[in-house]
């Protein structure tokens, strides 16, 4: 017992810094480290799919805005078609009514065909037939 207790009452040695470089490292310390280093991982992890989804977010508006503007574009080029055709269609029914005109027909046939107006008129008559007989009227 007295050796015991001259070990209790001894002051415990002091550890010069050198020797604390040369301490052994402890198993409580691994669990740490390797729960820092899982830690890190799963951030890193987390942090490229935000990165990746963010990337794709940007493409995809890029996208979407090019297309938006191709689709305007060639909606504008249908709209100046259209009102193309339509001046041209205005056009083409201004010259129909024009050549369609009773007074351009007379003259035409006057000039051209020789065709005069007929001096005197004459109805033929329904009731007589080509033979000059009577046809019965039916009522």
């Amino acid at each position: 017992m007295a050796t015991a207790a001259r070990h209790a009452a001894a002051p415990a040695p002091r550890r010069h810094p050198e020797a604390w470089a040369e301490a052994p490292v402890y198993a409580y310390r691994a669990p740490r480290t390797r729960r820092k280093a899982a830690q890190r991982s799963r951030l890193m992890r987390t942090f490229v799919v935000f990165a990746a989804c963010l990337t794709v977010l940007a493409v995809g508006r890029v996208a979407l805005s090019f297309a938006v503007v191709q689709k305007t574009l060639q909606t504008e080029s249908v709209v100046r078609e259209q009102r193309r055709l339509s001046a041209k269609n205005d056009e083409l029914r201004e010259e129909v009514a024009r050549l369609s005109s009773t007074v351009r027909i007379s003259n035409i046939a006057e000039s051209e065909l020789g065709l005069v107006y007929a001096s005197h008129l004459s109805y033929p008559d329904p009731v007589k037939s080509r033979a000059g007989t009577k046809v019965a009227s039916t009522r």
